[in-house]
């Protein structure tokens, strides 16, 4: 007997009660599917700018993201700092490196098991330009449509936040010169391995910033940092063996965002789900 037959038999047997039985299974079903599968949130910071807006709400896929997550999706994930354990904020954010990854952070993108992987078009990052081209610069923004995002101007310099195909759109439109006064202000190189489940880390500096808050939730030991050294139960160690399986997530506003650079390795229980798509724009 198919459903229709099942629902058509409820309704005849008792209207009133076979309709409210219907009603009571479609909440039922739409609670589940919410609290399990699909749900609905909207993005409260500017740090995927360019993808999703502050304001946007997004639909979310639940289901477990083990052996299912990509690099290069945009995920909802509770922070993992102890500080934020009372009232964990969701944070969206873009996943570029899976658990026993190794990463290179670079200016124009990302090395990872030695695949080059570019920035995102819609990255935002910090840029500078003379005082005398300032208005002129200025000019070609509204010129070409940009957004302006002027974070400060001094007597040496004014700076700027744009993304990298706004970047390539203004300097298409400059001369020599003023090419070379506008400057991408330089941001740090970092290689670094992705914890995964049952392995054995050596524990460098760079690394030991990332996995610090992970080493304290999962050691048994006493756990401190002296001289930027790794000490478990007053005992300096160099190598560390983790219990779960984590993520390095990167936002594309990187000057505006909180990250893995924040946050250091996501474990996988702290990641609610995938953003599927946009459902509603903050500006609809």
């Amino acid at each position: 007997m198919n459903l229709k037959r099942i629902l058509k038999k409820y309704v005849q047997a008792s209207p009133t009660g076979g309709w409210g039985m219907i009603i009571v299974c479609i909440i039922g079903v739409v609670l589940l599917i919410r609290h399990f599968w699909i749900g609905s949130y909207r993005i409260s910071t500017h740090s995927m700018e360019g993808a999703l807006h502050k304001g946007d709400f997004v639909l979310v896929n639940k289901l477990p993201v083990k052996n299912h997550l990509k690099r290069n999706q945009i995920i909802l994930f509770r922070s993992p700092l102890q500080r934020d354990k009372d009232n964990s904020p969701l944070i969206v954010s873009r996943c570029v490196a899976l658990p026993g990854d190794t990463i290179q952070v670079k200016p124009d993108g990302y090395i990872i098991n030695g695949i080059h992987y570019p920035r995102s078009p819609q990255t935002l990052s910090t840029y500078t330009i003379t005082p005398g081209l300032r208005e002129p610069f200025l000019n070609l923004l509204i010129r070409l449509g940009i957004p302006r995002r002027e974070q400060s101007t001094s007597a040496q310099v004014s700076t700027f936040i744009l993304t990298s195909f706004e970047e390539y759109q203004i300097r298409e439109e400059m001369n020599e010169r003023a090419n070379k006064l506008f400057l991408r202000e330089k941001e740090e190189d970092y290689t670094i391995i992705v914890p995964r489940k049952g392995q054995t880390y050596r524990i460098n500096e760079s690394f030991l910033t990332a996995s610090r808050e992970a080493i304290i939730a999962e050691a048994e030991q006493e756990v401190t940092f002296q001289n930027r050294k790794l000490h478990l139960d007053g005992k300096e160690t160099k190598t560390f063996t983790f219990n779960k399986d984590y993520y390095w997530v990167l936002s594309d506003n990187t000057d505006d965002a909180v990250d893995s650079r924040y946050v250091g390795f996501v474990p996988a229980e702290n990641i609610v789900g995938k953003v599927w798509f946009r459902w509603l724009r903050k500006d609809d």
